[in-house]
């Protein structure tokens, strides 16, 4: 009985000290979930002024250039949403890839559409995520795979080549999207 005991203890230690991310739960987000959504709104009204603004202007008019510059700034310094700091997250997106190698124990960008910071400008640094893949076990990603990553979201102003990301995910599992 005692032996039966002790190893029914000896169980139940083991699962008691268990690291708790082992059993942790990954909550599947949404892009928009990492927008503010006042700063959406006021952007949403400064584009609109800046569009309109740009309506009677050509391509080459320096005008537009200024413009740009001043969205670009602006979508820079987008604030964050602190809701899902500090916790576990799926998210899905594409790949964009930080080095010439594009191997995948590196660091990489994960974007919520097709051709961001590569076929088009880089969205605001809110909607950018600096990925770092697991030490061990990772996917091998290629630019503009579709993928999914659970991690561990944290706040980090990151400058870039592709881009500007307001977060970092420290990624415990990456999986193809299917």
């Amino acid at each position: 009985m005692k032996k039966h005991l002790l190893t029914a203890l000896s169980f139940l230690a083991l699962i008691l000290l268990m690291p708790p991310s082992h059993a942790q739960t990954y909550k599947e987000i949404f892009w928009d979930e990492l927008i503010p959504p006042e700063w959406a709104r006021q952007t949403a009204k400064e584009f609109a002024k800046l569009y309109k603004k740009s309506d009677s202007m050509q391509d080459s008019d320096l005008r537009i250039d200024a413009l740009y510059e001043k969205l670009r700034k602006h979508w820079d310094a987008a604030p964050i949403s602190k809701k899902y700091i500090g916790k576990p997250i799926r998210i899905s997106g594409y790949v964009v890839p930080l080095d010439a190698e594009r191997s995948l124990s590196r660091e990489f960008l994960l974007v919520p559409y097709f051709g961001a910071c590569i076929h088009t400008p880089p969205p605001p640094a809110n909607q950018i995520i600096l990925v770092v893949p697991p030490a061990t076990g990772g996917l091998k990603v290629r630019s503009m795979d579709a993928i999914w990553v659970d991690g561990i979201l944290s706040e980090s102003r990151t400058d870039t080549d592709m881009g500007r990301s307001a977060y970092k995910l420290e990624a415990a599992k990456m999986t193809p999207f299917k």
